[in-house]
């Protein structure tokens, strides 16, 4: 055996061969926890980090998926009523490749699989009757692949084909959808799921699909190609969006004005969905030209008889007694055709136009502390001129139009005590901090915790030297004189190193003074005269 091995058993076996009956048994105890403790602190350590290898599966595939587990000899857990499978986290990838290759999951229903085994003999009619539970499968597989969607179930009716035309009936489909909780579909999304099933079974238009939820709320009904009921969700989707961007505008504006938590927006918008076109024609006088002009001119001569008196009706002799006269005319006709610029306008007014917005703000006041830092803090309300610049700057944010006839109403209301809204606590936060460190540096410390305040002393116990108590008794009783001059030729005599003589007089020096004090005291004295003489 090494020396430093025998010297260390040596002291080791001194050690215990000094203490006493309950020393041992305390001594015993206290190693047998340690070394437990660590023990568990090892294994807790070296326990596998669970992640989830497949979640919300039907009982069908978590069965399969359990069993191939069970025959590859690889732990696992179940959670969520067996709806999820977690297994070690360095096996996660590779296990979801072999059970893809394997094929164990097969989804809500039966797929196409139906047909990996065909049985010969069967007739049309199953075939057909199975080709129709298969597409049913396959539809609801792929409906269930958006995050919305926990689980689909798709009904499909292909009527038989008949001969005539006139008898022959549409195909129809309906669905019906259980959402994840806190999830809904948008518009966009029903009608891409509409579309999906409406290309993927034959003949089937999109009018005759319905979609609805577990909880009976009709998503999707098509009359006809533009269905009312689809518009008016869309435009309700882009009222609310229209309003809650309006909304956090006027928060984000504020929140540094006012402190965080203290403004909240509410806005009310009128949208016309109504779909225009207005057509325009514009004339300028102004730069009106000449066309086009007519100029035509008349000149008659000639003489005309005008008899004198009035004749008698019953002449009848010959002679004329009027006398001549002549006519002269001038007639001028002048026509002008102008030309007058023209602008022709069609305007387009775009739909989701805006006919009104009502906006109301509430804003929290200030919280002052009480002069002689006693008692509860008190709420002052903003000032007027405050509440003005706040309104003009919500004017400016929303667009505020007063010939639409907006209405914008900004409130001073107190939102509560400040301790409501507060600084999360020193201890809080630190708490959060712990929490996100991660669980390896966590466990590192508390390694690090247990070798430095537990281990280190008992190791540091066992490998310091100790002085046999014979020796002690024979130093305290030399007289006070002679001490020193003993414990130096000691020392001398020993051939050990720096380090190991003072820890053997540290030692020694340490237990003189816990057996007598009175002669540690007259010792050290007897030190201190030798050195100023």
């Amino acid at each position: 055996m090494p020396p430093f091995l025998q010297d260390s058993l040596n002291k080791l076996t001194a050690f215990w061969s000094d203490r006493s009956m309950a020393q041992r048994v305390m001594i015993g105890g206290l190693a047998a926890s340690l070394v437990v403790i660590f023990l568990l602190l090892i294994v807790w350590l070296n326990q596998p980090d669970y992640k989830i290898l497949y979640s919300n599966l039907p009982p069908e595939d978590a069965g399969r998926v359990a069993e191939q587990l069970k025959k590859q000899k690889i732990d696992y857990k179940l959670e969520d009523s067996g709806k999820t499978v977690l297994v070690p986290s360095d096996q996660v990838y590779q296990l979801r490749l072999d059970m893809a290759g394997e094929g164990l999951l097969h989804g809500t229903g039966l797929g196409f699989e139906l047909f990996d085994e065909v049985k010969i003999g069967q007739t049309d009619f199953v075939q057909r009757i199975n080709y129709q539970r298969a597409l049913q499968g396959e539809l609801s597989r792929t409906i269930t692949e958006f995050p919305e969607v926990e689980r689909a179930r798709v009904h499909i009716v292909m009527p038989h084909k008949s001969l005539f035309i006139e008898e022959q009936s549409p195909p129809t489909a309906s669905i019906i959808l259980k959402l994840a909780e806190g999830r809904e579909l948008n518009q966009k999304q029903i009608e891409a799921i509409v579309n999906l099933v409406s290309l993927s079974v034959e003949g089937l238009d999109k009018s005759q699909i319905t979609v609805a939820d577990v909880a009976g709320k009709l998503l999707f009904q098509a009359d006809s190609d533009d269905s009312v009921k689809g518009l008016t969700l869309g435009q309700l989707e882009y009222r609310t969006t229209l309003q809650r961007n309006l909304e956090q505008r006027i928060e984000q504006l504020l929140t540094p004005v006012v402190g965080v938590g203290k403004v909240i927006a509410r806005v009310n918008a009128d949208v016309d969905f109504s779909q225009k076109t207005i057509t325009k024609d514009i004339y300028d006088p102004s730069s009106a030209v000449v066309r086009s002009e007519q100029r035509t001119e008349e000149q008659t001569k000639g003489r005309a008889n005008i008899e004198g008196g009035e004749p008698d009706p019953n002449f009848r002799g010959d002679g004329f007694n009027g006398s001549l006269s002549s006519q002269d005319s001038n007639r001028e006709t002048r026509t002008t055709n102008f030309e007058i610029n023209k602008e022709q306008q069609s305007i387009v007014v775009p739909v989701g136009e805006i006919d009104r917005l009502s906006v109301a703000v509430i804003v929290d006041g200030t919280w002052q502390a009480p002069a002689e830092g006693e008692g509860e803090p008190v709420w002052v309300p903003r000032s007027q001129e405050e509440i003005q610049r706040i309104t003009e700057l919500v004017r400016n944010t929303v667009g505020f139009s007063q010939s639409r006839g907006d209405a914008i109403e900004v409130s001073n209301i107190s939102f509560g005590e400040p301790d409501m809204f507060g600084e999360p606590s020193l201890m809080q936060t630190m708490l959060e901090y712990m929490q996100r460190l991660g669980k390896p540096i966590l466990n590192g410390l508390l390694i690090f915790l247990f070798l430095l305040l537990i281990v280190r002393p008992v190791v540091l116990s066992l490998i310091k030297p100790k002085v046999a108590a014979e020796e002690i008794e024979e130093l305290i009783s030399l007289p006070e004189a002679d001490e020193r001059l003993a414990l130096e030729e000691g020392v001398q005599d020993e051939v050990l190193d720096l380090n190991r003589r003072l820890e053997l007089a540290k030692a020694q020096a340490l237990q003189l003074a816990e057996k007598d004090m009175d002669q540690a005291v007259a010792v050290l004295k007897t030190w201190l005269k030798q050195e100023a003489a």
